[in-house]
């Protein structure tokens, strides 16, 4: 067994909250988000008053409300100030606004974003929305609601749809590719100022590539295990098996998954790639991606966690023996990794005894 100096309280009472909800989950997708990140979205749905405000016309750089969305307590006076290159945008646009949220537990006033009509139009459609979307906490239905939008021209609104359909399952992200133009796709990728924003984009490419755009995705793969890469690695490692299947598997186990050499980081990467990709809703590949975390195992002991994680998902129950020889070994296993296979060892022990 780990020693127990491995298991810190913070790794036990995570691993006892998330553990149990592996099996039957829906997987979000853990490529596409490059950081956590409250989104505007988030403000509007938990703030207890919701405006639309501009320039007040009495008090320069301060605003004053022009309407109202949601009033569930009284706040206190509007306290933000206007910068100067928001002021300017207002008195040129008289139609926008700034979206404006008052969190009670707070007592303070939140931006939630410069507001277009369009942008109007989607806060007013959220903050409809919000009773049954805070009552149910529905990702997946949230995020559907807002692929439509990851093809909208403005930044506000694009970027709202980006950090909420990002949030959401591969499967879903997949519906996307109907909407988002595979111009866009390209001229965003083109972007260097949004490179750390790719991967969402990166994964559109590979869903229904053309033959064009297969080679770019194989190019890229192959640039980042020559050079040692890891931005946005598991999008076009995600992107590569969309397009190549078990031979894309094949080769992420030659050139990381077996590779002994292959630094730790670079292979997580590659080990999400595959994570979402078998966890996808009737995935053909996920056996075969199961039967490469053997070869993640026996290379990377140190990831066995990641393994033990997914396979306890998909009732995978075959490898408690291989587990069970890393947790028994010398390798040093943090709390979270050594609780992960304790876990999938008792669970497949259980099974065996049924």
């Amino acid at each position: 067994m780990p020693r127990a100096s491995r298991l810190s309280p913070y790794f036990v009472t995570l691993a006892l909250i998330c553990l149990p909800l592996m099996v039957g989950r829906v997987e979000a997708c853990m490529v596409c988000i490059p950081y956590p990140e409250e989104t505007a979205t988030d403000r509007l749905l938990h703030a207890e008053v919701v405006v639309f405000a501009r320039e007040n016309p009495d008090k320069p750089f301060s605003y004053s409300v022009v309407e109202v969305l949601k009033d569930d307590v009284e706040a206190p006076p509007i306290d933000l100030f206007l910068p100067s290159t928001t002021r300017k945008r207002l008195a040129l646009r008289p139609g926008d606004s700034v979206a404006l949220v008052f969190d009670a537990s707070k007592n303070e006033w939140r931006s939630a974003g410069y507001a277009t009509p369009a942008y109007q139009d989607i806060v007013r459609k959220i903050v409809k929305r919000a009773p049954a979307w805070n009552r149910t906490a529905r990702v997946e239905s949230r995020a559907r609601f807002f692929v439509p939008y990851l093809a909208s021209e403005d930044e506000s609104i694009h970027k709202l749809a980006y950090l909420e359909v990002g949030q959401s399952s591969y499967d879903t992200i997949r519906e996307a590719d109907s909407v988002v133009p595979a111009t866009q796709v390209h001229r965003f990728l083109g972007n260097l100022k949004y490179i750390e924003w790719h991967a969402l984009y990166i994964l559109l490419l590979g869903v229904d590539a053309r033959p064009e755009e297969e080679q770019i995705i194989r190019q890229a793969m192959e640039s980042r295990a020559q050079l040692g890469i890891t931005l946005n690695l598991s999008a076009w490692a995600t992107a590569l098996i969309e397009i190549d299947g078990e031979e894309a598997v094949e080769w992420l186990e030659q050139h990381y998954l077996g590779a002994a050499d292959r630094e730790s980081d670079a292979v997580v990467e590659v080990v999400k790639a595959l994570s979402v990709q078998g966890a996808r809703n009737r995935s053909s590949l996920r056996q075969r991606i199961a039967d490469s975390y053997a070869l993640l195992i026996q290379t990377h002991p140190s990831l066995a966690g990641w393994a033990a994680r997914d396979l306890a998902s998909w009732n995978d129950w075959r490898f408690a023996d291989a587990l069970a020889e890393v947790r028994d070994g010398d390798q040093d296993l943090d709390g979270a990794t050594a609780f992960s296979i304790n876990y999938y060892i008792r669970r497949a022990e259980s099974r065996a005894s049924n």
